[in-house]
């Protein structure tokens, strides 16, 4: 598993809940030019476990954060302002012994460009500690840091609504020590030496 897809399935998809929580409150907002749309402090906890790393991790998470939504000067796109924290407690099931992945930062979608049609190229930043590992002691390991500007392309789908498909990421720029955004960051070897497997 790399870090790529821990943040997939971990912290990254608590600023999509957000998103989803915030679109609804949109449905009744007729946006306006930088308008902010809705805004929404979210927390909670989650518990679900993977093998990738040839043995069972079991995963207990909690997280919170701000989200805040706001339509861009076309009403079409709509830009995601997210300040979240996240801790997860990894749990290796044979052995008992366990690690920390944490982290906080801001997501900020600063700009949605027109390509053509629906489709729009959105630029943002993530900024601050989004991926600190910490062995049980509490020692940190690995620790990711500074700023990763991110530009994509979505189809907003023309309907004036938050949401859409996205198509691709185009560039991905990395400030600071990332060493957990590494292709070849090895996850598993880390996981199993915390966790004694």
């Amino acid at each position: 598993m790399t870090r790529g897809h821990w943040r997939t399935t971990g912290f990254r998809g608590v600023g999509l809940s957000a998103l989803a929580v915030l679109a609804m409150v949109a449905i009744a907002a007729s946006p306006a030019a930088g308008t902010v749309i809705g805004q929404q402090h979210y927390s909670g906890t989650d518990s679900f476990s993977f093998d990738d790393c040839g043995f069972t991790i079991e995963v207990e998470s909690a997280f919170e954060g701000h989200a805040l939504l706001r339509a861009d000067k076309g009403g079409e796109a709509f830009l995601l302002k997210d300040r979240f924290s996240y801790r997860d407690v990894l749990t290796n099931a044979e052995t008992g012994g366990w690690f920390v992945i944490r982290g906080h930062g801001l997501f900020h979608e600063i700009e949605a460009t027109l390509v053509g049609g629906t489709i729009y190229e959105f630029v943002a930043v993530e900024a601050g500690q989004p991926f600190v590992i910490e062995d049980s002691a509490g020692n940190v390991v690995v620790r990711d840091r500074g700023v990763i500007r991110h530009t994509a392309l979505f189809d907003t789908l023309g309907d004036g609504m938050p949401g859409g498909i996205f198509l691709e990421e185009t560039h991905t720029s990395v400030h600071g020590p990332h060493p957990g955004f590494a292709e070849d960051f090895p996850f598993c070897e880390i996981a199993a030496e915390l966790t004694g497997a």
